[in-house]
């Protein structure tokens, strides 16, 4: 067993010394924010509806606008679009989806509806159309365009196509729509009718449809050329047609044309291919299997997988499936006499699954990957550049059903996991790694036994992998393999890890150099610059002496088919946090190789950082658990940034809480933190309750601003408003043994918040749900720190529920708990003692904690008979305990709104009565008979839903 200290304690003592000192300092009883017109209200629950949610930001090319989502509780969602410099701002009801025109003149987006609306128009059986909008940037000008339900500008912005929807009285099998092309700067329309799909070319004004309309008479590949008004059928034999890719930054177009079989149960495709077509007539190609001697009948090629194209245009990648014959039909069919004379009765096939030891993925997990397994495909490459165009090759197979191909298509590279499919089942995935020659389809295995597979280097030339806690690089070229990182002076794994498995989590792979010339790697604080021959070694940040960890930011805008690579001659930035003050900002090199500068640095969330296209110009997001999230615009030092977006602004109007950090050791004298939040109407001369939330590390959402809902159970913000501090202590980890490091994290935890704010030792609650509600299950067994607790979907019984399965999944539970969240490294027959040790279910009679547990009876994650046992177990040892049972609810539960609701008011109510003493329902004191309790629901329907 290890015995070394977990990532997060390897920190200097000045950096924990000062993370004392903020502590203290933010533990002050000043409020946050001012009172000048007297004290504040907390929300009351109809407040919630009008709290906003920020959604990701779109930038203008030149960066002049932005536009954002905007999501509120109540469901008057909105998209508003702000001008980066100037205080203007337009407010869409329901828009979204915004896209900027590459010239920055024009933004367009969808607007949709309430989901009142919405349920209005199906129950009237009614269409629901979403509405375009086009706002002109320059004028202000805008125009709707009803029913479109997609649409994409052209790469220079000066054209809109618009799809609309099919008409509503067209067969089902019917793909087409109309199809309106707005000339923005003529202000004119062209219709095409029929259009299936469309695809515009990269860099140019070419645009592709695929036609199906009532017949396949007029179906087709057609191209219009927008610029000169020009449109040319490319493809007009009667059939489905579907596809469409364009070879990235040139003019060569590929579709897949359907061709169906009375032969055969699933159809297959012929691929089309057209070359050059910006420059005279084009150069057609076909590959049609039927015609290919050397391509088998047993194999179709499928729809399933995108085709793609090669960088030089030569190959063209396809995805190929086996097909079987079709079945005999059944009307001409011998009859048999035997079974028509027999007196017996003729049943139907039975409704049964065999289920054999020998399956490396059990029937369940199958049954969720059913489609996924039907779109199963290998990868084929067809070469154009072949006489006849009938030359392919099959790259995938059984083994290597995992082909990737590197850049420029020579080469691919295969991942066969057959080897190790024993060790699959309750193990990690493993691959044998082989390259394969796209020509011949010869492969050769180049690395056995590999788990953590890094992929091909930008240009192809390397294979990088993780093996041994070293990277490892192939070199294609020489066939050669280098071991790059066993002489760097620090770890590239996190061998600190507290899951029980054999090869630690590598840190990450930030990218490679342009020509394949470095690859960057992650060691816990900084990033590393490598040869990939491993001749040589640099560091590019210095995060380790402050335990500052430094990650790249790719702000690179790769035109359509370049290798995406990080800049070395350019400014490069990097996301800077401190896990210890939980501070995070943003530094800048002037070039891959030179010092970084400290930008921003904040004790708040800093991210999302992104740059326009043809400008400096960058935006970023900011908020803190007081603060909500807003969007800056600055420059490319973003020293000057200016607050472009205003979520929340009403904020102001109510008291709010605030968030600190609880520095404490757990019991095996690990160093650990917690987030520790105030209550909004915080009185430094009153004594509060608490409420204890837990899952594993949660320190970090002390900078996360959470949005009041009464369809959340453990609302932060609803806590704190309703007058309770909250705390959420980290938790680490030992091997087999996941009950009881909890307990010896939570109590030391929570006695430290104890001693830091004034909350009453006799109020203290806890809270968990799924890992977090078997914490609280357990420690409920272990100790009578806490006056009640609430336990969502727990798991109590280890014993039990390693032999269940996650149903979500189809897998099992076994493997969660061997490799995973469960850390038990081995199953229970190996140490039982173990197991029943950290079973809150075994430790039912010293349970003296109130306990209210919540389940759904369809719980895919944790099996709903874990809450029956314990509640079971609870009225044998006397305990009190109120069990909830949602019916067809999931893990979440939150299928139904009216349920989440009701969840959220059932966890104020009980611990509004054991922690603060209000009287409590009959639900939580004795109970409710199950007829009583029909009636209280019917006479609930009878009076309406409440507002």
């Amino acid at each position: 067993m290890s015995t070394s200290l977990p990532r997060r304690l390897r920190v200097p003592f000045a950096a924990l010394l000062m993370g004392l000192l903020m502590g203290a300092l933010l533990a002050s009883p000043a409020p946050v924010h001012a009172q000048d017109d007297g004290p504040k209200s907390t929300l009351d629950e109809p407040d919630y509806g009008q709290w906003e949610r920020l959604g990701g930001a779109t930038l203008s090319p030149e960066g002049a606008w932005m536009a954002t989502p905007i999501r509120r509780v109540n469901g008057h969602h909105e998209l508003r679009i702000h001008h980066t410099e100037r205080d203007t701002v337009r407010t869409v009801d329901f828009g979204g989806d915004p896209a900027f025109s590459a010239d920055g003149r024009w933004l367009a987006y969808s607007i949709g509806m309430s989901e009142d609306k919405r349920e209005q128009l199906r129950k009237q059986e009614k269409p629901v159309r979403e509405t375009l909008g086009l706002l002109n940037l320059e004028s202000g000008d805008t125009t709707r365009v009803p029913a479109v339900s997609s649409f994409q500008f052209s790469d220079d912005g000066r054209y809109l196509a618009m799809r609309r929807y099919p008409p509503t009285e067209a067969p089902d099998d019917m793909r087409g729509a109309d199809l309106l092309l707005r000339d923005l700067a003529a202000g004119t329309y062209t219709s095409f009718g029929n259009v299936a799909a469309f695809a515009w070319q990269d860099r140019g004004p070419l645009l592709a449809m695929t036609i199906d309309g009532r017949t396949a008479a007029g179906n087709g590949v057609r191209l219009y050329d927008a610029s000169t008004g020009q449109i040319q059928t490319l493809a007009s034999t009667p059939a489905d047609y579907t596809g469409l890719v364009w070879r990235p930054s040139d003019d060569d177009l590929a579709a897949l044309q359907v061709r169906e079989s009375d032969d055969w149960e699933k159809k297959t495709h012929v691929l089309l291919a057209w070359q050059d077509l910006g420059d005279g007539p084009p150069a057609t190609h076909r590959f049609d299997p039927d015609s290919v001697d050397a391509f088998p009948d047993s194999l179709r090629i499928v729809d399933y997988r995108r085709l793609d194209w090669s960088a030089d245009g030569e190959r063209l990648f396809f995805g190929v499936q086996t097909r079987a014959p079709a079945a005999p039909d059944s009307a001409n069919a011998p009859r048999d006499s035997t079974a028509a004379d027999s007196a017996m009765t003729a049943y139907d096939p039975a409704d049964v699954e065999v289920w054999h030891t020998s399956d490396v993925e059990i029937i369940p997990w199958q049954e969720v990957r059913a489609e996924q397994d039907r779109q199963e495909n290998h990868l084929a490459a067809w070469h154009l550049a072949a006489n006849g165009d009938a030359r392919w090759t099959r790259l995938g197979t059984e083994l290597t059903e995992d082909v990737q191909v590197l850049h420029g298509g020579d080469r691919a590279v295969g991942l066969d996991h057959t080897p190790y499919r024993q060790e699959r089942m309750f193990g990690p995935v493993y691959h044998d790694l082989y390259l394969i020659d796209v020509a011949t389809g010869e492969r050769e295995r180049v690395a056995p036994k590999v788990q953590y597979w890094e992929g091909g280097s930008p240009h192809g030339r390397y294979l990088l992998w993780l093996k041994d806690d070293q990277y490892h690089a192939y070199d294609v070229q020489a066939g050669t393999t280098a071991t790059l990182t066993d002489d760097l002076p620090v770890a590239v794994v996190d061998r600190d890890n507290d899951l029980t498995v054999e090869q630690k989590p590598p840190f990450g792979v930030a990218g490679w150099t342009d020509n394949d010339g470095s690859v960057l790697v992650y060691d816990e604080y900084d990033v590393w610059r490598i040869a990939p021959d491993g001749s040589g070694a640099e560091r590019l940040t210095n995060g380790r002496p402050d335990s500052v960890q430094h990650r790249y930011v790719d702000l690179t805008d790769e035109k359509p088919g370049e290798p995406d690579v990080i800049p070395t001659d350019t400014p490069v930035y990097w996301t800077l946090y401190d896990e210890w003050s939980e501070e995070h900002g943003y530094a800048r090199s002037a070039a891959l190789s030179a010092s970084p500068e400290r930008l921003v640095w904040k004790p708040k969330s800093v991210g999302w950082l992104m740059r326009a296209d043809s400008a400096d110009v960058y935006a970023y997001r900011v908020e803190d658990f007081e603060d909500s999230p807003d969007y800056l615009r600055a420059g490319p030092m973003l020293s000057d940034a200016r607050q472009v977006t205003t979520t929340n602004a009403f904020q102001n109007d109510y008291a709010w809480g605030r968030s600190t950090l609880v520095s404490y050791e757990n019991r095996d004298g690990e160093q650990l933190q917690g987030a520790l939040f105030y209550p909004a109407d915080y009185d430094p001369d009153k004594r509060y309750p608490m409420i204890t939330y837990i899952y594993e590390t949660r320190s970090p959402s002390a900078r996360n601003f959470v949005v009041p809902t009464r369809e959340h159970p453990y609302n932060t913000t609803v806590f704190t408003q309703e007058g309770y501090f909250v705390f959420q202590p980290d938790i680490v980890y030992r091997p087999r043994d996941p009950g009881r490091s909890a307990v010896d994290a939570i109590e030391p935890g929570v006695q430290a918040a104890l001693q830091q704010v004034p909350v009453d030792e006799d109020r203290v609650g806890l809270v968990g749900h799924s890992w977090g509600g078997y914490q609280t299950a357990f420690a409920v067994t272990q100790t009578d720190v806490f006056e009640a607790a609430v336990a969502g979907a727990p798991l109590t019984n280890l014993v039990s529920m390693y032999n269940s399965i996650y149903w979500r999944s189809g897998g099992t539970d076994a493997r969660i708990f061997e490799i995973s969240q469960g850390r038990m490294e081995v199953p229970p027959w190996e140490d039982m003692d173990a197991y029943v040790a950290n079973s809150p279910l075994h430790h039912i009679e010293s349970m003296n904690t109130p306990l209210l547990m919540a389940f759904g009876t369809d719980d895919g994650a944790v099996e709903f008979n874990q809450g029956v046992e314990f509640y079971n177990a609870a009225r044998r040892a006397g305990k009190q305990m109120a069990f909830l049972v949602y019916d067809e609810e999931n893990h979440g539960i939150s299928r139904e709104d009216k349920n989440t609701v009701d969840y959220r008011n059932r966890v104020l109510e009980w611990f509004n009565h054991y922690l603060k003493g209000e009287d409590g329902a009959d639900w939580i004191t004795d109970g409710v008979p199950y007829l009583e309790q029909v009636e209280r629901k019917e006479n609930a329907s009878s009076e309406g839903p409440s507002r």
